[in-house]
């Protein structure tokens, strides 16, 4: 491996730079932002060529890094000016437009008085909370928001600027449901008729008048398949996932309902004493109210049954057992479908499968094996039916209906849902219409939308240069698992044989450039520019019908298990694969004229990322095929756990300084991991690629730093955020990841290479003496 040219030495008291650098860096800040003005007024790009060769060699010749004049306590080190040959010199600042606006991020996020050795995070990315607004309706800002923000205004454009006459039918279908639910005139001339009319059609729903319910001919199992078919989970959640045990083959999954608060732990305490449980009570009484129930009934009935509503729906949440499951032998459960039928036969299975639903799914015979993700659930679920009256258990369904629709509704209808918003995540605002509709169409239509944006916004060119870093991810990740010497020889060769295995999906699948495959989905779909609410009936319902139809169908090694249209990566357990949808190769993240530092720092860490969840604690129970297998050695394995509780109890230590709320080290333990590991052989991957080419490019007003320092410098920027502070909590209680403060820092105060670059002391925050490490 390449040696660096000459280590920048960065004192660890770097807080008191010399004035006259201060002074430097902040001109490169200022000519930064200056260049993008300039670019925006469209003055040539000539003349900025000019004026950046000459003001930024001004910049390099007076860059230099000296000692702390504060004394700390720490060891103090000169630095003498840097030289980097062929690295620093003039012709070799790529001056693209993204270069110079990747550039400007960097030096105006960065707060040059932070120490990089105490907190490396405040150093990279300290002035970008103080730079960002973050809008009424929004729960943060952080790099990836942005991204999505800037996606979905691509996706806008396409959506309203494309040809209608020349548009395929796919595009025609999203064209017509964004127009559907912009038309908020049309929405308003509807009125609540439309979600009357649905449930009129499921049977009705005596609360919304009052009236006496009739038990007689009631099935709840009938109505909660018709809901089912809607999208609506209803008391249970039946769908079709790769067997856990044969990913070559789809099963049937039974599982308990998507929870409205997200999280079992918001149902624990009594409504009484529960904050979230009153939001949510006030948010059903409000849209009751809109819907023209009677709220000043004296008898207090209403409260009476929506209070009941809560109390089941909380009951439901306290059965649920899979939710802090991290062990996937506990939810992979087969059995038989007449097994299953018999063991829970006081439901009524035969009426829940509807004629529709049995059409889509294809044979059921008694022998098809199926799989309770969650036993206990199911053990314990008629008796919590029977404790309830039938008019309870309709209350319950007719509102899991109401609550899945009320988005479709008009404005007003939506005012009780933002208010409970409000309340529960610290936003103040509904979020744009514009925002919300490409949302609607993304999440609903996203082949189509899918197929425009790709063919837009991601080339060939783009694929191959991700292909490349993925493989010198795998490669490093490779040497990774070789040199890990407590891991013995039989675990070592099937996870090398995962690896190899492991394969990757970038930007758009190709079944995108076939329209007969981009409508498939969407098969009998008709839409209607004027009617937002049935758009959104039949396209839930085509969803479901296609979900339910792979039942029988081997899986395919050209599906997508992701979102295709998404500011994300994913790694597919039962696939043994790695997927990076077109959204997330997208500038800061991916960079094609960048230099090789910044890509490696940022995307590279994100395919680190998840190849390191194929050997998280969850990764690590699935095999080269994705199957879910035993294939680690006892010793090794209790090995790993310990390393792993080194992981919980160090992210558990980590305090959010405006709340003083612990990180939840459980819950995040999984993206912890891959956080670690994924920075790692990223930086790793980073030096392979500096032994087949140095480092050539630089970015303007940066040429102080190495470009190892600049590849962390870009890993940080990846993870600078603003957070609304009303908002924290919430963000804490469900997001199972760490906040950016910590996916920043944790890592690198457990990576040598960083104290190494940054010339940390040993005990320094940044380079404490106990670190952890798996990968």
């Amino acid at each position: 491996m390449n040696k660096k040219a000459k280590t920048v030495m960065i004192d660890y008291s770097i807080t008191k730079i010399l004035e006259r650098n201060k002074k430097n860096a902040r001109l490169a800040a200022v000519f930064a932002a200056l260049f993008i003005l300039t670019l925006l007024i469209s003055i040539s790009f000539i003349t900025i060529v000019a004026i950046l060769s000459d003001g930024f060699s001004t910049l390099i010749s007076g860059s230099e890094l000296c000692s702390n004049p504060d004394g700390d306590g720490y060891e103090s080190k000169s630095s003498n000016h840097i030289n980097y040959g062929s690295y620093g010199s003039d012709n070799s600042t790529c001056l693209t437009p993204d270069c110079i606006r990747l550039a400007a991020n960097y030096l105006n996020n960065m707060n040059r008085d932070a120490n990089p050795c105490e907190d490396f995070y405040e150093f990279a990315c300290g002035k970008y909370a103080t730079r960002k607004v973050i809008a009424e309706h929004e729960k943060k800002v952080t790099v990836l928001s942005e991204m999505k923000r800037e996606m979905d205004r691509h996706l806008k454009h396409i959506l309203e600027k494309s040809s209608r006459e020349n548009a395929t039918r796919s595009m025609k279908l999203a064209q017509i449901h964004y127009d559907s639910c912009m038309d908020e005139f049309a929405q308003d001339d509807l009125g609540v008729q439309p979600l009357m009319s649905l449930i009129s059609n499921l049977g009705g729903w005596p609360l919304l008048t009052n009236a006496r319910f009739d038990s007689i001919d009631f099935q709840w199992e009938v109505l909660a398949g018709h809901l089912a078919l809607h999208g609506v989970d209803g008391i249970f959640r039946v769908f079709v996932h790769s067997s856990f045990d044969d990913s070559n083959k789809h099963v049937l999954m039974f599982s308990p309902p998507k929870l409205f608060l997200e999280k079992k732990k918001f149902y624990r305490k009594v409504p009484s004493s529960n904050v979230y449980l009153q939001y949510y009570r006030q948010y059903v009484l409000s849209l009751l109210s809109l819907l023209g129930v009677d709220m000043e009934d004296e008898t207090g009935v209403i409260e009476y049954q929506v209070d009941d509503i809560i109390d089941f729906e909380r009951r439901i949440a306290n059965l649920t057992r899979i939710e802090l499951s991290r062990n996937h032998s506990s939810i992979n459960n087969m059995i038989t479908f007449g097994d299953f039928k018999k063991k829970y036969d006081k439901i009524n299975w035969e009426a829940f499968f509807n004629e529709e639903m049995r059409s889509n799914l294809g044979r059921m015979p008694d022998s098809l094996l199926i799989n309770v993700v969650d036993v206990n659930y199911f053990d314990n679920l008629y008796s919590l039916i029977k404790s309830k009256p039938l008019s309870s258990i309709n209350n319950f369904l007719m509102w899991c209906l109401v609550s899945n629709y009320d988005f479709y509704l008009p404005a007003k209808y939506r005012k009780p849902m933002l208010e409970f918003r409000q309340k529960m995540y610290g936003v103040s605002s509904d979020d744009p219409l514009w925002e919300v509709c490409v949302g609607e169409v993304r999440d609903n239509l996203a082949m189509p939308l899918s197929t425009e944006y790709a063919h837009k916004f991601f080339t060939q060119r783009d694929k191959k240069i991700a292909e490349d870093m993925i493989r010198d991810l795998k490669k490093a990740m490779e040497q990774t698992l070789l040199n890990a010497d407590w891991i013995d020889e039989s675990t070592r060769e099937a996870a090398l044989m995962k690896l190899d295995a492991m394969g990757h999906k970038i930007g758009f699948p190709d079944s995108l450039l076939n329209e007969t495959a981009v409508l498939l989905p969407y098969a009998g779909v008709r839409l209607t520019a004027n009617q937002f609410f049935d758009n959104a009936i039949s396209l839930k319902k085509a969803a479901y019908r296609d979900a339910l139809s792979k039942l029988h169908r081997t899986p395919s090694v050209i599906d997508w298990a992701s979102p295709i249209i998404a500011v994300d990566a994913f790694h597919y357990f039962t696939g043994n694969e790695i997927i990076f949808p077109a959204g997330i190769l997208q500038f800061p993240m991916f960079v094609p004229d960048a230099p090789s530092f910044s890509n490696y720092g940022a995307i590279g860490m994100g395919i680190g990322h998840e190849i390191t969840h194929g050997y998280d604690d969850l990764g690590a129970q699935y095999d080269d095929k994705g199957n879910l297998r035993g294939w680690w050695h006892t010793e090794t394995m209790t090995t790993f756990q310990k390393k792993k509780q080194c992981f919980v109890a160090q992210y558990g230590s980590k305090i959010e300084p405006q709340t003083g709320r612990k990180v939840d080290g459980k819950m995040t333990i999984g993206e912890n991991i891959a956080d670690n590991g994924g920075l790692r052989v990223a930086f790793q991957a980073y030096q392979l690629k500096l032994d087949r080419e140095k480092e050539t490019k630089r970015l303007p007003g940066m040429t102080e730093f190495s470009p190892n320092q600049l590849f962390f410098l870009a890993y940080a920027n990846t993870w600078c955020e603003a957070l609304k502070t009303s908002a924290i909590d919430h963000i804490m209680d469900t997001d199972v990841h760490s906040l950016g403060m910590f996916r920043v820092n944790v890592p690198l105060q457990n990576l040598p290479a960083f104290s190494k670059e940054f010339d940390c002391p040993i005990g320094s925050p940044m380079n404490p003496f106990e670190k952890c490490r798996i990968w």
